[in-house]
């Protein structure tokens, strides 16, 4: 049994563009640009988190007349798989702000949700 250390492979892309966003982190650490973000106020928070519903509303409603590959779709406007558009979908319909942004969608989503 050979007791010599492995040969080192050459890193892959993965691995480089971790190690790439670890030392940048680090770096802007150490120069003190995280202490120069202030935190969001709650009104901040909500006007974000109302946008976001808004937003997702509008491409689900807006999806039934265009038709196509909605998985491409959803990556492309999102980032998300499509496991997680749905999964943050389904938690907004119980909201009071998508109600009052698009009440029949969420009335209309939440029938189809619930006939299955």
């Amino acid at each position: 049994m050979p007791i010599e250390p492995r040969e080192r492979r050459e890193a892959t892309a993965d691995e480089a563009a971790a190690l790439a966003f670890a030392s940048a982190v680090d770096a802007d650490a150490e120069a003190g640009l995280q202490d120069d973000v202030a935190e969001p106020t709650a009104d901040e928070l909500a006007s974000a988190r109302e946008a976001r519903i808004r937003r997702i509303l509008d491409f689900e409603g807006a999806w039934t007349s265009h038709g196509g590959a909605k998985a491409r779709a959803i990556r492309a406007e999102f980032g998300w798989t499509p496991t997680r558009y749905y999964q943050v979908l389904d938690g907004l319909l119980e909201t009071a702000e998508a109600v009052r942004h698009d009440p029949m969608l969420v009335r209309r989503l939440l029938r189809l949700r619930e006939a299955r």
